[in-house]
């Protein structure tokens, strides 16, 4: 793969988890290939292990190695649109919009959430 690719939160916390295939997803990509949208940031700071400062931390360390998509105003009134067209949930949308902005793939597991949406390629990676 030479493009970068959009991995939903579902890749990365099945890697946080120590899931075998994840693990070995990841090992088979280049660090410029991986890009995330600040959503997914957001999602995986949800998680109440990140209330211990040290977690936190590793946390963040990991997600230094990638590119993190910002959300700008574009991203986010194209998110709404979709959001609305397709009655997604936010977090979702804004996944989608990113992969669309940076005309990448998707990898996510949930491929039924995302298929729908014309123009956005989605592939699950394991």
């Amino acid at each position: 793969m030479e493009k970068k690719i959009i991995l939903d939160t579902n890749i990365f916390i099945d890697h946080l988890r120590g899931y075998a295939p994840a693990i070995q997803f990841f090992s088979s990509l280049s660090n410029e290939e991986i890009c995330f949208s600040a959503i997914t940031e957001s999602e995986l700071f949800a998680g109440s292990i990140n209330s211990i400062p040290e977690k936190r931390e590793l946390l963040l360390q990991f997600l230094e190695q990638w590119e993190k998509i910002n959300v700008d105003n574009p991203l986010a009134a194209q998110a709404g649109d979709l959001s609305r067209e397709y009655k997604m949930e936010i977090p979702d949308a804004i996944i989608a919009a990113t992969a669309l902005q940076e005309s990448s793939v998707l990898i996510t597991k949930n491929i039924k959430d995302f298929q729908k949406i014309k123009g956005l390629k989605v592939i699950s990676p394991y």
